[in-house]
């Protein structure tokens, strides 16, 4: 049985699915379409409390690869941390790599909607479009061809939309507190795993089921790729290399070597997502689900960036390493194995 929230959260979807009481940006999707859709970077003033700062480079990295690529940004909400941080500290801190990078792309191929960070977003101008009448918490929707529909999460949540104000007040009291935590060890949970329910996934995933709906969204920060998390991924990862390994001939110890490495990496990032709370239950508890939802993670992961690809009829689940060493193929990983939109489609039966 769902609760009133619940009930409250998918009358909402419905709302905006159907287009009642609020506009739904409309984007073009065809076989030369190419759109990288990022959410919940959480920019901050660049201080001790900014939780995004240690993956500044990484993301200037990625926007320049996807101007270079010609690819349009979906920007899913929470690009700042409104609930932190006053907007002009934001912006003068970012104004001068990430907001002119984001700005520097071709008119038209920046686009945004409003996550529950951005609530309370007041005028001056949008710093990304340029724009002066940008109005607050508008555009709330992207529907992506026919059937690829696109919001930020939080809609109808009783404390990140229709009691925003508590959230808020409470979220600016821990910034205050952060800096001289962090002496004694402390880790802002909430900077790599909104405080969510696991059970929304499930409610989300069940949504675009019953609406037989590709549903992509944000604000859980949990990396999700054809209804699977990025948990199963490195899980899957993990028992592959122990078999490779296995079977790596005896002389070969740089091979041996080199697996040992790997293996070691992704279980370091499993007991990440462990320990933030990610290791969440399968959307379905029996065979595989159906590939009908998926998240785009977050900014704030300790070692880089998740992201989502569309690239004509493809979907990829991005990881941008924060390690800048590495050259653009390693540090650009894909997680899972690309999909073909068309053969989603006719397993939700769409």
């Amino acid at each position: 049985m769902m609760s009133k929230n619940d009930d409250a959260i998918i009358k909402r979807l419905d709302e905006l699915y159907k287009g009642v009481g609020q506009s739904v940006k409309k984007l073009p999707l065809n076989i030369n379409s190419k759109y990288a859709l990022f959410s919940d970077l959480h920019l901050g003033d660049g201080g001790e409390a900014d939780n995004f700062v240690h993956n500044e480079e990484t993301i200037i990295s990625a926007l320049n690869y996807y101007k270079n690529n010609r690819y349009s940004l979906i920007l899913l909400g929470d690009v700042e941390e409104l609930w932190q941080f006053d907007f002009v500290r934001v912006q003068e801190r970012y104004d001068k790599d990430i907001y002119k990078l984001l700005r520097s792309f071709p008119d038209n191929e920046v686009h945004r909607v409003f996550g529950n960070h951005d609530m309370q977003w007041k005028r001056p101008p949008d710093p990304i479009l340029n724009d002066e009448n940008v109005s607050s918490r508008t555009p709330e929707a992207v529907m992506l061809g026919n059937n690829i529909f696109l919001v930020h999460g939080h809609q109808g949540d009783r404390l990140c939309d229709r009691s925003v104000w508590f959230s808020s007040f409470f979220a600016r009291c821990l910034k205050s507190v952060v800096p001289a935590a962090k002496v004694f060890g402390y880790e802002n949970r909430s900077a790599t795993k909104s405080q969510i329910p696991k059970d929304r996934e499930k409610l989300y995933y069940n949504w675009a089921k019953d609406n037989k709906v590709i549903l992509i969204c944000g604000h859980t920060h949990n990396a999700i790729f054809a209804s699977r998390s990025y948990y199963w991924w490195l899980k899957k990862q993990i028992k592959q290399k122990e078999l490779e390994k296995k079977r790596c001939p005896k002389e070969d110890k740089a091979k041996s070597k080199e697996l040992s490495e790997e293996i070691k990496a992704y279980n370091e990032d499993l007991r990440d997502e462990k320990k933030m709370g990610r290791n969440y239950n399968r959307m379905s508890p029996k065979g595989k689900p159906l590939p009908c939802y998926f998240n785009t993670g977050c900014g704030l992961y300790r070692k880089g960036i998740t992201n989502i690809e569309i690239e004509g009829d493809k979907i990829r689940l991005i990881k941008w390493q924060s390690d800048n060493s590495l050259p653009i193929e390693k540090r650009r990983e894909k997680l899972w194995e690309e999909e073909s939109l068309s053969e989603l489609r006719e397993q939700i039966n769409i």
